[in-house]
């Protein structure tokens, strides 16, 4: 019985650590993005509060220009094609990925030669043409693969994609995004 009570009141003092651990490693998770989201309001104009938005959930914000564009139909729902000639709709997007040889790096870890991007244009939109230079705001998300879906569910990859047209920029406007960064105090900034 002695030997009991021991083993569960080690279990409970464990638990409790274990509880305190997490919520502290919550608490510092949460602090820093909301602590940069207040400082927004340190960006005088809205424009660019609304890309120091983007900064700040932004994996890698570099300057370059895209090698390679792809159809990735892998992350495309089924029947597209399909679905357009049957009910005259536009479907849903169609999903493409490039390659960017990277010029230079903003925002983000490390100085990578190449970047791998995931993007979704609805059909007949004008899609980067290879060759076109601009500064590409690349965000880490969930690539849902459709294509593979099953009665069991969906697999998805965790890769960077483009979310809008927001997230390419002029390359001219290198001076500003890295002003805005600076302000924001992105720890990341290069």
């Amino acid at each position: 019985m002695r030997e009991e009570l021991c083993t569960m009141i080690r279990v409970r003092g464990n638990i409790g650590v274990l509880v305190a651990l997490a919520g502290l490693l919550v608490a510092c998770a949460g602090g820093s993005s909301q602590w940069q989201r207040e400082r927004l309001t340190a960006l005088p104009k809205a424009g660019d509060r609304i890309l120091g938005e983007r900064l700040i959930d932004a994996q890698y914000v570099v300057a370059g220009r895209i090698v390679d564009v792809e159809r990735a139909i892998l992350y495309e729902q089924r029947g597209g094609w399909l679905m357009r000639a049957l009910f005259h709709d536009d479907g849903t997007p169609e999903a493409y990925e490039a390659k960017i040889a990277v010029d230079s790096v903003l925002v983000g870890g490390g100085q990578p030669k190449r970047l791998w991007v995931t993007f979704f244009a609805p059909h007949g939109n004008r899609i980067p043409a290879i060759g076109a230079s601009a500064i590409w705001i690349a965000h880490q998300r969930q690539l849902w693969r459709f294509a593979q879906a099953s009665l069991y569910g969906t697999p998805y990859d965790i890769g960077l994609a483009l979310d809008s047209d927001d997230d390419i920029r002029p390359v001219g406007e290198w001076p500003l995004l890295r002003a805005v960064a600076l302000k924001l105090q992105l720890s990341h900034v290069w």
